[in-house]
């Protein structure tokens, strides 16, 4: 092992450091008072939205109000009323369902957690749990698809790490040779069989999991807004949540009329924007990816680069890069850029030129054939991230009756869709069958108030982008 900082050694170093500001604390949210915004969804997977609902336009009275109409929001209303279908569910969606990354993403289904993905991190039991637990939501999120008939192009032809640092192979060489022992189908490809794979000699070896996949993200938010709609979730869009009154009845005010809500509990479905409610805002902030798509290519062009595993992947830079090929033959490439903007900002202010020259010159550098190649597609969108990167899930306030998910860190549709089942059973006092797991309610390492955040965000994103370049 290297004897550099890990990731997150260094995050909580920087982590704890900053939390000695006090000062700030009670001047930032006077002068850096954060702004509700929103930008437009222009993925590739946009196309595919499904129909707007009517906003909300009365006053109204719910046992459950859930804010986000993405995975998580999607998936806790469809789980919450198959449990109890006598309650009143309703899902507040600032503009439309799937507007935020659950229809941005680049469609990997991914097992296990960002932290435990090809890494022990926690124990060699928990690891495994964490592994079968992720699988088997893919089959249970398959089923409830398949329920409602939609396609979602889902392919389950696994998903690769390729590692991009020679010193990274031993490593990675003894997790697969653990893994294995633990019963784990994970399987180790040296360079040669990576390069026959995928066609590049970039990388020196690779991981392959056969239980991972893909598919079109904006369909599965189509499928589970139907299934959510199927077991009697009222879903209002273009109905942003302005100011939420905690207490034991919760009071929202939604909409540009200031409607009034009443509800027993609410559920927090808003990942990367959700310190606009006045939630995790010291812990949680919002990160701005890129994401492009070549047009479709024949298959001549794919058997010249010698990409003949149609499985995606991503690379084990901190600040990674992942690749994979859509059901109609595009190259999609996305991440290797990230950045964060000062007081969680939502509008992605990065030069979109420049983003997309980043993600072309990698492109070129794995596959020199396609160097210079158009994208015909380009976006970015926001995930939410944590000092420690792990993923959360749990319930807090004063009478318990928050509850929420959180920071997925690129396993956002497993992870956020197995949330949804999380909630619904915390909800129902029923979360002892997921103790000892890493996500239940882990508390999150605050950062300090801005500016003090904004400079030591940079200067962390700074220093990985320093450590990957160095190789």
């Amino acid at each position: 092992m290297s004897n550099k900082l890990s990731r997150r050694d260094f995050l909580k170093i920087a982590g704890a450091a900053a939390g000695t500001v006090i000062a700030a604390e009670v001047f930032t949210p006077v002068l850096f008072p954060e702004k509700l915004e929103f930008d437009e969804n222009v993925s590739l997977w946009t196309p595919a939205q499904p129909s707007k609902n009517p906003a909300l336009a009365e006053d109204i009275e719910v046992d459950v109000a859930i804010i986000g109409g993405g995975y998580t929001g999607l998936s806790s209303a469809y789980h919450i009323l198959q449990r109890y279908p006598e309650k009143s569910v309703a899902i507040f969606e600032a503009r439309g369902v799937g507007q935020g990354a659950s229809g941005r993403n680049g469609g990997m289904l991914l097992s296990q957690t960002a932290n435990e993905y090809m890494n022990i991190y926690s124990d060699a039991k928990t690891h495994r749990r964490l592994y079968d637990l992720t699988v088997k939501h893919m089959d249970d999120l398959a089923e409830i698809v398949k329920a409602q008939g939609v396609d979602i192009e889902l392919r389950r032809n696994g998903a690769l790490l390729v590692i991009a640092r020679e010193s990274q192979v031993a490593q990675y060489q003894k997790y697969a040779q653990q893994a294995q022992s633990l019963g784990m189908p994970i399987e180790f490809w040296d360079q040669a069989r990576t390069k026959s794979e995928i066609g590049t000699d970039v990388y020196f070896a690779s991981l392959f999991d056969p239980n991972a996949g893909e598919l079109h993200p904006m369909k599965l938010v189509h499928a589970l807004k139907k299934a959510a709609e199927s077991v009697g979730a009222r879903i209002y869009e273009d109905s942003p949540v302005f100011e939420i009154q905690e207490g034991e009845t919760i009071r929202l005010t939604v909409g540009e009329q200031n409607h009034k809500v009443i509800a027993k509990a609410v559920v927090l479905a808003t990942n990367g924007y959700t310190s606009k409610l006045g939630y995790f805002k010291n812990s949680v902030f919002p990160v701005h990816t890129p994401m492009a798509t070549t047009p479709s290519l024949p298959d001549l062009t794919f058997e010249e680069i010698g990409w003949k595993n149609k499985a995606g992947y991503s690379d084990t830079f901190t600040i990674l890069y992942h690749l994979s090929r859509t059901t109609d033959n595009r190259i999609m490439i996305g991440s290797g850029y990230v950045n964060y903007f000062f007081n969680n900002g939502i509008i992605d202010k990065d030069d979109p030129v420049m983003l997309k020259a980043h993600l072309q010159k990698e492109l070129g550098r794995i596959y020199p054939k396609l160097a210079g190649m158009e994208f015909e597609h380009f976006w970015s969108g926001v995930l939410g991230f944590s000092l420690d990167f792990m993923q959360s899930v749990g319930v807090m306030g004063a009478h318990q009756n928050i509850y929420y998910g959180l920071c997925y860190a690129g396993h956002g549709i497993n992870l956020a869709t197995l949330f949804g089942k999380v909630i619904a059973d915390i909800y129902a006092g029923e979360e002892s069958q997921w103790d000892g797991l890493p996500f239940l309610n882990h508390q999150y390492i605050s950062l300090p108030p801005e500016p003090l955040k904004w400079a030591g965000i940079q200067a962390t994103i700074q220093y990985y982008k320093a450590d990957d370049a160095g190789k």
